[in-house]
């Protein structure tokens, strides 16, 4: 295939990014001046260097309640961005790690539920965020809630799917790994809208590691 340059526009001040104070910035592209791509760094180091990446994490969590969008409910993770945050929250993974079902599985189905509060702030018990960067629980405009009752979530609407292992064998043993949501962006908390991640189905007495991944970006 041939090759053209394309010309590249310069990175912005406090970018992150080394600036050309020189000549002209040109990267490999194709005859249609399409970009070919290089990853010289990890896919999300950029970011992750910059501070802006943060999580939620629950370890053994041994009940999860049902959760199908109802007001006010428990998902295993809320977030709610508050309407003044001035801030993208923009979900990057999902990670559920099954160490046993428990005793009342007969799903393992997970999901994301998502609604504009109308101004209205979610108020359960607060977790705060950890920075994936500092290891800090400092920094994130996100409010964070872990496996709590959502206090003025309103009712919210099934957004996507998550990960799923259909029927399983209650009190069993899964030997599955990591469970990995490649969500990659394809799902952003705008300012004033709550996001729930969690399971369809009651799980009690289950050991289960849970954890949500994502970038805070300024609009």
């Amino acid at each position: 295939m041939a090759f053209t340059q394309a010309q590249a526009s310069q990175p912005t001040a406090g970018s992150g990014l080394a600036r050309q104070t020189s000549g002209i910035n040109t990267v490999p592209a194709g005859t249609y001046s399409e970009l070919y791509v290089s990853e010289l760094t990890p896919q999300y180091y950029s970011l992750m260097k910059q501070g802006k990446i943060f999580s939620l994490a629950s370890a053994t969590t041994t009940t999860a309640t049902a959760f199908t969008g109802g007001a006010a409910g428990t998902p295993i993770f809320g977030i709610y961005n508050p309407a003044t945050s001035g801030t993208d929250i923009v979900i990057l993974q999902a990670r559920v790690g099954v160490r046993t079902t428990g005793t009342t599985a007969a799903t393992l189905d997970f999901a994301f539920w998502s609604v504009n509060q109308g101004g209205v702030a979610v108020t359960g018990t607060q977790t705060q965020c950890r920075n994936m960067y500092s290891q800090a629980n400092t920094g994130s405009v996100a409010y964070g809630m872990v496996n709590t009752a959502n206090t003025a979530a309103l009712a919210s609407t099934l957004i996507a799917p998550s990960i799923s292992l259909g029927n399983v064998t209650t009190t069993a043993g899964l030997n599955a790994g990591v469970l990995v949501d490649d969500v990659k962006g394809a799902i952003v908390v705008a300012p004033g809208v709550y996001l729930a991640f969690g399971s369809t189905a009651t799980l009690a007495a289950a050991s289960i590691d849970y954890s949500l991944i994502w970038a805070e970006l300024a609009q």
